[in-house]
């Protein structure tokens, strides 16, 4: 391993596991992503398997090392704490993820984006144990159908499971605007414009 992936690793792992700040360890969490999507594409599967993924994992430990002593969290932690749960890899994981941002929710009815995090994470939850995703908030990637890049498309989207007033409440685009979205997205070749554009609209 090179000194820049040696200075990445070291920058987004924790090492203080009993003196934990989920603040910060959700810092960590987003930045690795934002660095992530900065990257040319010969160089993103790498980066996930040497420093995206076992750093998931160890922030993953230390909240969950967190929650065991600690009950008391603010809204932004419990956020914070759902969104590193929502990086994890079982069932569980995401479970836990749905639990820990209703409660963040619940303690700040403003937190727009903890409900939203509770819905993906059902999403996410559902397509792990091999059922369809109800919100359609999880996306994958495939080749389109002329072969000349890559485009996201909704894995196993049940469209009728959910009404667009309940998404609009979760802070997710209706079904027509979802379509709309992913059309848009198709024409575009550059995957941080795809993924821009479905998460702002524009």
């Amino acid at each position: 391993m090179n000194f820049k992936w040696m200075f990445l690793s070291s920058a987004f792992f924790v090492s203080q596991v009993n003196a934990v700040d989920v603040l910060a360890l959700y810092k960590e969490d987003q930045d690795v992503r934002t660095h992530l999507r900065s990257l040319p594409k010969n160089e993103v599967k790498k980066y996930i398997t040497e420093i995206m993924l076992p750093g998931d994992k160890v922030r993953l430990e230390q909240v969950e090392n967190l929650l065991k002593t600690t009950k008391n969290l603010s809204s932004e932690e419990y956020f914070a704490a759902a969104m590193i749960m929502q990086h994890g890899s079982e069932p569980r994981h995401y479970k836990m993820a749905m639990e820990l941002s209703k409660k963040s929710a619940s303690l700040d009815p403003n937190n727009k984006s903890a409900n939203w995090l509770s819905c993906a994470a059902e999403d996410r939850y559902l397509l792990k144990i091999g059922k369809s995703q109800v919100w359609g908030t999880q996306l994958n990637r495939k080749m389109n159908a002329d072969g000349t890049h890559e485009i996201y498309y909704l894995e196993n989207f049940n469209k009728n499971a959910r009404p667009d007033e309940q998404r609009k409440l979760c802070g997710i685009p209706t079904l027509a605007e979802i379509e709309s979205r992913l059309e848009a997205m198709a024409k575009l070749t550059d995957r941080n414009k795809q993924y821009s554009l479905w998460k702002t609209g524009t």
